[in-house]
């Protein structure tokens, strides 16, 4: 995922700040994430200095997550490339996690779905990998993603009476300490064999 432009009215001047580039690597287990992190993993070429040159002057961190996913009315085809992911990271941490993950999960997904347009829906929580990777582990307390075709299609789905309606819901959260980012991203996916075997 690499930085785009899209609108979002809540969060228009935080859109400009998104992070250089995310990677999002998608594991069937624990187990196999693990072995790809040891000290002679495959994901430790992503520490080499000669691997991505562009981002030598930036900070590199890394989260494993569980992800969820949840129905929208009109899923991107599997064959889709280049779509927009929105996404949003709560640094937290809350009073109650538990009491804040169901709230969240109970309420917000239906109605992201509803908004026009949109693709997908995942929504990541924390697990835990041991990992070698000579990079900091980030924190965060959640992280979703909804998708959209492109930023006109996303900038639409802002405008609708749907944002509002979410924009209200946010506030009903329980207590949370920490940001709620927002970065649009243009992404492409690269389909591992596995990937490609279940399609």
């Amino acid at each position: 995922m690499t930085p785009m432009t899209a609108h979002d009215p809540h969060y228009a001047a935080e859109l400009h700040t998104s992070p250089a580039l995310m990677l999002q690597l998608e594991f069937a287990q624990i187990a196999d994430l693990e072995h790809a992190l040891k000290p002679h993993g495959y994901l430790q070429m992503l520490a080499h200095a000669d691997m991505l040159p562009s981002l030598a002057a930036t900070i590199p961190s890394h989260q494993t997550m569980l992800t969820r996913r949840y129905p929208v009315a009109e899923p991107a085809p599997d064959s889709a490339n280049g779509l927009l992911s929105y996404m949003v990271e709560y640094e937290g941490p809350a009073k109650d996690e538990n009491a804040w993950h169901l709230f969240y999960v109970t309420g917000h997904p239906p109605l992201l779905a509803k908004f026009p347009g949109i693709r997908k829906i995942e929504i990541y929580t924390p697990a835990v990998a041991i990992s070698a990777l000579p990079f900091a582990v980030r924190r965060s307390m959640q992280r979703n993603k909804t998708v959209w075709d492109h930023a006109d299609a996303m900038n639409a789905a802002m405008a609708s009476p749907v944002r509002a309606a979410l924009r209200k819901d946010f506030h009903k959260f329980p207590a949370f300490e920490g940001a709620a980012t927002h970065y649009p991203f243009r992404t492409v996916t690269v389909r591992g064999e596995a990937g490609r075997t279940r399609d």
